[in-house]
């Protein structure tokens, strides 16, 4: 009788332990992958109303892989096409963000694997919040095929934190917003080397450590041209910045620097 049941048992011990192999490895191959839900921008189109931005669920398999919780609402307000005394053009705008989530991480993001490894990813992942940078967390596109200056990009933060102004991306390296967490401050981009820019453009915000599934774009106009309906963005003088933040946001004029006189 012994005989027989040890091969058997023997056979079922095997088994077992292929049948965990084969799942812990379809495991750790669904926290690997890329997230399949459809990407989708939303249209920010007014100050003062905020839109959503979802960032992908999980659940104990490594992902939902279709289903968003809601990481932050975006708000735009206040855009400028301003003229530098140099004659370089640069595109102001501002933007407060509130934190309403948190993600999860993912081996992708060069997490460790001791944090998307286990059987049931639920019960031992830590929640962290998204990096903002402006070096991969913003975008500036051009709306014209035609328009020949390439895509835009964060003026340098040496020369846009020297005019005394509350910046949102505050140092290079980024940063992280506990939730809860409302961050506001200005926005400068250019095109061109400052030479020109398009008659209408799309900024997108999507924070780094995070599975965006649905980010935020807004749509600027610089000119009225038969091909953009939408009224362009006040011009302003590099001398009249100041002037401009103070009437719109004076909250955003730092005390003792280059804009409070």
């Amino acid at each position: 009788m012994a005989r027989k049941i040890l091969p058997r048992l023997s056979f079922l011990l095997a088994g077992t332990a292929l049948a965990v192999l084969i799942i812990n490895g379809f495991l750790w191959y669904a926290a690997a992958q890329a997230p399949d839900p459809p990407y989708r921008p939303v249209q920010h189109r007014t100050c003062g109303q905020p839109v959503t931005m979802l960032a992908e669920d999980y659940n104990r398999w490594g992902g939902t892989r279709g289903e968003g919780i809601e990481l932050a609402r975006l708000d735009f307000c206040n855009p400028a096409l301003m003229t530098r005394d140099d004659g370089r053009l640069e595109v102001w705008f501002w933007l407060e963000v509130e934190v309403t989530g948190q993600v999860f991480p993912y081996t992708g993001w060069g997490y460790a694997w001791l944090d998307v490894e286990t059987p049931f990813p639920a019960d031992y992942r830590e929640p962290r919040n998204p990096w903002w940078t402006s070096r991969t967390g913003l975008r500036v596109l051009p709306n014209e095929l035609s328009y020949q200056g390439g895509e835009g990009y964060a003026c340098p933060h040496p020369e846009v934190i020297s005019r005394g102004l509350t910046l949102f991306f505050y140092n290079e390296a980024g940063f992280q917003l506990p939730v809860g967490t409302r961050h506001s401050g200005w926005v400068c981009v250019f095109f061109d080397s400052g030479n020109t820019v398009p008659d209408s453009f799309t900024v997108s915000i999507q924070p780094d450590r995070a599975r965006i599934i649905q980010w935020v774009d807004r749509v600027f106009a610089t000119r009225r041209t038969p091909d953009v309906d939408i009224a362009p963005i006040p011009t302003i003088r590099e001398a009249d910045l100041c002037e401009f933040a103070r009437l719109s946001h004076p909250e955003t004029i730092r005390p003792g620097e280059a804009c409070d006189s």
